[in-house]
């Protein structure tokens, strides 16, 4: 595809971070970064699922950091790590995040997951058929993406209309 740009974005999270965030009864915070259905999927009559919640956190950056959107905060709500009904986890963007991505031409994301023991890292990539632009899609797509558990996954689909 002439004109394309391959984008990667990755982070690290502490399971520490999270875990602080529940002990202080920091309920708040992650009804802020997370979404409903993100919460139905991270949170146990036992408890939060630190491994979970920290692996979407750091997809929610990874994510992020490939679309380029400088001098923009993070659009928690706008970019939710959900999972597929054969348990292949996904990403759908809405509202900024999803405008974002149809700027940019982005038409499949390609991600990992990982957790160990203390951290989870998440690594996206992608191809941007617009590698000038930085802003504005106009309608959501589904982002298949990476597991909450601890085993790796690996993964690269097409963009789905919900």
């Amino acid at each position: 595809m002439s004109g394309t740009a391959i984008r990667v974005g990755v982070d690290l999270v502490p399971l520490t971070r999270v875990q602080a965030m529940t002990d202080a009864g920091d309920d708040a915070r992650l009804h802020r970064m997370l979404t409903p259905a993100e919460i139905a999927l991270s949170r146990f009559p036992t408890g939060w699922d630190l491994h979970g919640v920290a692996g979407r956190l750091a997809a929610k950056e990874a994510v992020f950091k490939l679309l380029h959107v400088p001098g923009r905060p993070l659009p928690w709500q706008s970019i939710e790590i959900l999972k597929s009904p054969g348990e292949w986890p996904c990403v759908r963007l809405t509202g900024p995040a999803h405008r974002w991505a149809a700027d940019a031409g982005i038409e499949a994301v390609d991600v990992s997951i990982s957790h160990e023991e203390l951290f989870a890292v998440a690594v996206a990539a992608t191809a941007a058929a617009r590698p000038g632009h930085t802003h504005m899609p106009t309608h959501t797509h589904t982002y298949p993406h990476m597991h909450p558990h601890k085993e790796e996954t690996h993964a690269q689909h097409h963009l789905v209309q919900p």
